[in-house]
């Protein structure tokens, strides 16, 4: 029988490796639904940033500590931080992905969480994470410092016909891109992806575009390799 201790320890594994928001279930929301989901995703993040800013202020004044969450090192910075555009997160379910049909960008579907790189002036600085819990808008969660400027630069490169698209289980993320005059979107990986899938990059060390049907059989291989772990 296994100690208490070493449950609870491999339930902290589990719910890292998984990472999923208690909303995060790839749903059926419309491309309108998330129009109007938009502007109230966008102010509680303001809400839930302003929040943070007040609270960060008051417990640790002038000073930020070593290591805080946001790239920033000074109260007055913390204190001029602003949220860019947001992006509703979407992803695929490891059932889906291990389909014999599978098809990122077919069956890519809302999760009802949103995130908003926040930027001091035009740098990025860190995400605010946004759900919708008890029938709220509510800010869940604020940092990944690595993915806010990783994101920014590829939305920067890419513009806004892009998707975000989070593989939980497989913990790799990407930008799906839909090509200006039409055709079949590629996917530019974030460096999470990279580093889980152990992608190649180019030469120059460059990030290409990718075909989702490239993709399918990394992600396959780490998802049966993450859920192996814990069965």
């Amino acid at each position: 029988m296994q100690s208490k201790s070493a449950i609870l320890a491999a339930a902290a594994v589990l719910a890292a490796l998984a990472s999923v928001p208690a909303t995060a279930q790839p749903g059926q929301a419309s491309p309108a639904q998330l129009t109007v989901e938009a502007p109230a995703a966008a102010l509680a993040a303001r809400q839930g940033l302003a929040d943070f800013v007040r609270q960060n202020l008051a417990e640790h004044g002038a000073g930020l500590p070593q290591g805080f969450v946001f790239d920033v090192a000074k109260a007055g910075d913390l204190a001029a931080v602003r949220i860019g555009q947001g992006v509703p997160v979407y992803s695929v379910t490891p059932q889906q992905l291990l389909a014999a049909d599978a098809d990122l960008s077919r069956q890519m579907a809302p999760t009802g969480v949103w995130r908003f790189v926040a930027y001091l002036q035009q740098r990025p600085v860190g995400l605010v994470t946004v759900e919708k819990l008890d029938g709220r808008w509510q800010a869940t969660s604020f940092g990944a410092i690595g993915l806010a400027r990783n994101l920014a630069a590829l939305q920067t490169a890419y513009g806004d016909k892009t998707r975000f698209l989070r593989v939980y289980q497989a913990q790799s993320d990407f930008l799906e891109v839909a090509p200006a005059g039409g055709g079949k979107p590629r996917f530019a990986a974030l460096t999470s992806a990279y580093e889980s899938l152990q992608l190649k990059r180019q030469a120059d060390g460059g990030e290409a575009l990718l075909d989702g049907a490239a993709l399918i059989e990394p992600l396959r291989a780490a998802v049966r390799s993450n859920l192996a772990r814990f069965r």
